[in-house]
This record gives structure tokens, sequence and C-alpha cells, in this order.
């Protein structure tokens, strides 16, 4: 019953935070007692007619392949059947099929893997997938790779995506997609809906194409991107019929690209990823990218440096980012667009941009000005003229005092727009100190109908289960990491409901200290758009 209240609301406007309504909390505290505890966040039922409400169906845990499920491989009693991993990434197709990766758990990949081997040298080991007595919690050797055909009600593993036991020494690298090593990926859908789903290898990356709105695997075996740049964390975006955009996070300045400098480096390809161009700098701190399906559109958003304060700057081409190589050369990108400050510099926050068909395009980012466990904030600014124009950004914080991690958008053709966090209210069950053991995330989610300047967000609680407890160590160390990078959202083509990919932590890890074994779920929220 608690996956389904609406009335368990966050609602901020500007810094001031709404009032309790007392009748709201007598009719709700039995129940929401029963799912949060005493948290006392403020409650409003909110008769703005742009606000829409969401109604959350029951969380689903991403399964394992069933043979390769081991019971004595650390997972706790009841999880062995779910798949473990973090930092999920999500995208749907207009038939509403959906596909989610995740980083794989490269401590989890057998009993003598190499990265405990790193701390002992002596006892050299390979990763193992699928096997028994490795207590391995990998299926197959690409990242995660999970599909619904069912608009969310269920879930298994995409086309090609089946287990490979064995160790890294004998798998066989040419017999399909699940056969290619890899780390953590992005995926992205073009016009055609057909799937791109590129996963890392930090080496370079391999590219999997699936066709028939993501039902036929369609390239050729462990298709290398060949890139100039060694790349951590991928961030894909595709349109028209094979256009892809790639964004590499590469950390440094590759020696064999060219002058040019930066973190981040533009790939474009219009040959559904046979060829790319190279080495296109945007220089800059945390960034992701979004492009329009039909239209011509790409935006990258960014901080402006990797500093601890300055703005959030918006990258923009409408001409599908073509032009670009190596530097200098601007193609049809047009220079940066400020559109709002930082002041702080929150672990690894990615700013977030999306955009629709019809022109809107907005970003959100989360803001430390009070440090990694003080009070964050959260800003967030939208265009409706594929940013021509932006609004004046403004704070849409959820919490009085607390941590709004990871902030996700995503925008219906009706310009509903969503936004989603991890979220640690420090006031819950009446507390009046910070970042403290005991205390648990919740993942959060809110929607607006056509949002501007200053406009309320209600947010309610997506799932009942706290995603996480803050631990002594990490109240100690100031470790606010528990939940990691990022997750994503995504609204269903009809406009009608909302589908979140996300972690939760439960149980001890068996081979890492002061962490736990991750889950990748998926929840499933009905829009209420007809009566908003």
């Amino acid at each position: 019953m608690c996956g389904t209240l609406r009335g368990y609301m966050v609602h901020r406007s500007g810094h001031s935070l709404n009032r309790v309504v007392p009748i709201i909390l007598i009719l709700l505290s039995a129940s929401l007692s029963g799912c949060f505890g005493d948290d006392e966040i403020s409650s409003e039922i909110d008769d703005e007619n742009n606000v829409v409400e969401i109604e959350w169906g029951e969380p689903y845990y991403m399964p394992r392949h069933e043979e390769c499920i081991d019971p004595d491989n650390g997972q706790d009693p009841g999880y062995e059947g779910y798949g473990i991993g973090y930092e999920p990434s999500i995208s749907i197709t207009n038939n509403g099929n959906m596909f989610i990766t995740a980083h794989k758990d490269l401590r989890w990949g057998g009993e003598d893997s190499p990265i405990p081997v790193i701390l002992d040298p002596d006892d050299p080991g390979p990763w193992w997938a699928c096997t028994d007595g490795q207590e391995t919690s990998w299926d197959y050797w690409a990242s995660w790779f999970w599909a619904s055909y069912d608009n969310g009600t269920t879930w298994g593993h995409g086309e090609e995506f089946d287990p490979t036991p064995g160790n890294m020494l004998f798998a066989n690298y040419l017999a399909g997609g699940s056969e290619c090593l890899g780390d953590e990926g992005d995926i992205a859908v073009d016009a055609m809906d057909t799937v791109f789903y590129l996963d890392t290898t930090l080496e370079d990356n391999w590219w999997h194409i699936l066709g028939d709105n993501g039902t036929t695997y369609e390239s050729g075996a462990c298709a290398r991107m060949n890139t100039m740049a060694a790349d951590d964390r991928p961030w894909v975006a595709a349109q028209g019929d094979g256009i892809i955009h790639y964004l590499g996070n590469s950390g440094a300045s590759p020696p064999e690209c060219s002058g040019d400098s930066g973190r981040y480096w533009y790939y474009h390809s219009e040959n559904s990823g046979s060829s790319f161009s190279q080495c296109y700098s945007m220089p800059g701190g945390w960034s992701t990218i979004s492009s329009q399906n039909h239209g011509p559109y790409v935006f990258v958003v960014q901080e402006d440096a990797d500093s601890s304060s300055g703005t959030v700057h918006v990258r923009i081409s409408d001409d599908y980012g073509r032009g670009t190589g190596p530097g200098p050369s601007d193609g049809s990108w047009a220079s940066p667009v400020d559109i709002g400050p930082r002041n702080g510099n929150c672990p690894e926050g990615y700013p977030v941009i999306n955009n629709n068909e019809k022109g809107t395009v907005a970003a959100v980012w989360a803001d430390c000005p009070n440090g990694g466990t003080g009070p964050w904030m959260m800003r967030f600014a939208i265009s409706y003229d594929n940013g021509t124009n932006w609004s004046e950004s403004w704070d849409v914080t959820p919490f009085d005092r607390g941590i709004n991690m990871y902030p996700f958008i995503s925008i219906s053709e009706e310009d509903v727009v969503s936004l989603a966090f991890y979220g640690l209210d420090f006031n819950q069950n009446g507390s009046e100190d910070g970042y403290t053991s005991g205390k648990e995330w919740y993942l959060y989610a809110g929607a607006l109908r056509e949002p501007s300047f200053n406009d309320s967000w209600s947010f309610s609680v997506a799932d009942p289960t706290p995603l996480h407890i803050v631990t002594d160590y990490e109240e100690d160390s100031g470790d606010t990491h528990a939940l990691h990078d990022f997750f994503e959202t995504v609204i269903s083509a009809d406009g009608t409901w909302l589908g979140i990919a996300y972690q939760e932590n439960i149980g001890l890890h068996p081979f890492e200290e002061n962490e736990e074994q991750r889950y990748i779920k998926f929840v499933r929220g009905e829009l209420d758009v007809l009566t908003s």
C-alpha cells in the first residue's frame, strides 16, 4: 500500500518551506509511519493546476539468469536472484520497450578476480562469470543489459545477452553481445527505434545495436568504437536514422588528439557507429548530453570548469552536431550559454539536460554551498525555444535541510517535466542535527506541466524502502557516495507514465570494507495528466 501513497510530499517555493497541513498528517500518519518511521517532512496537497500527481507501482528488482544464481556467493538470503550493479541508465522506444544497463561490480567477479589481486600480487587470478565455486555476481562478460517488452511489467535480459560461464582467459569474445568484456555503459534510441548500447572497457568501447524496437541484435560481434581516447563514463544520444553522439569522459587530454584540452571529448557518427569523428574537445567540468529524436538539435550541459564554484553552461548544435573534428573546430556548436550559478562542488554531481521534439529543453543540477555534508541546493532552468532563450535558473531545493543527490530530468511531448533524485532529509524523525548515522535515503520524484520561473515542485517518495541508511563510517568520514554517481528516468511516448531505474543497497559487501551489496531496481509511476 505504501508504494501508491501520494501524500508524502516535499513542497518548496524559492527558499521558503511550506507549513504542514495538520489534517493531512492526521489522515496519513498511520500509513506513513509504517513506511517512513516518524519523519515529519512538510506535506501539502498543491492546488496549482500545473502539478502532475504520480501514483507509484510496485518496485521491481533486476533479475539474474536462473542458471547463474549462486546461493553461496555472498549475496544476502532472498536476494540471490537479483543482479549486483550500480549507476543505472535507462532508455525507451516508442512502443514502450525499455532497456537498462548498470556498472558491473568489478570486485565481485570471482574469488580471485584481478582487482583484489592488485592488493595481493602473489595470488593472481582471472575474472569469472556464471561459474559455481567462484563467488561471482556476473552472468556474462558484458555489462548488465536488461530489457522489458511490456512497459516495465516484467524484466529479463536483452537479446543476445545470455550467460557466458567461464573465466576471462577462456571467454569466446566472438560468440555474441554478452561475450564482450565491459565495465559500464549507456543507451540511446534514434528516430527509427534502433537501440544503441555502448559498453566501455576503459581502454575503448564496444557497440551493441538492436533493431525492431530493441528486439533484434544487429551489430557484429564485439564491434569496437576505435576512439582515440581512453574513457571512463560514456554518455550517448541518438537521433534521425543512425546519427550517434558520444560524449567521453577522459579526465585528461588524450595525447594523440590535438592541442586542445579538456575533460570531455565529443565524437560524432552518421552511419550507426561504423565510424566516428575524433577528438573534438569540450572543455569544462562534469557534463551530460541529449538530442532531439527527429529534429536537428543537440544539447550538452556542463560545469564551466573543473572548479569548486562557477557556472553551468549549455552547448547547442542546431545541425545534428556536424562539423566536429580535431580542433580548433567548432563545427555547428554555438558558444556556451551560462544558465545559472554553482556555489559549491558536490561529490561527482553531474548537471543533467533533456529535451523533447517541440523545442523544450531543461537542465537541473545539485549545488553544495555548505560543503558535501551540509544542506544541499537544487537548481533548475528551462527553455521553450531550443535554448535560444532561457528562464532565470531558480531554487527547487526539496528540503529545508538535506541532500538532493543526482537529480535527473525527463520531458514529455506535452511539456510534462519530471525531476527525480536520491534524497536524505536531515529533519526526518524530528531530528535537528545533520548528516548522521541512521538516517535514510529515499528515491523522490515529482512532475510539473510547463514549469516557469519560481514554480513550486511537489516531490513524493517513489519507493517506500530506504535505498541506504547512513553508517557510522560515513558520518565520521563525510562519505555521501553510497549510492554512487547517477541514475536515470524515462517518460512513455504517450506521456502517461514515468519509469525510473535506480539503486538500492542491501547487506554488507563480501569483498569491500565499508561498502554494501548494490542492487538495481525499476519503478513505474502513473502520471495523472488527464486531470491535472
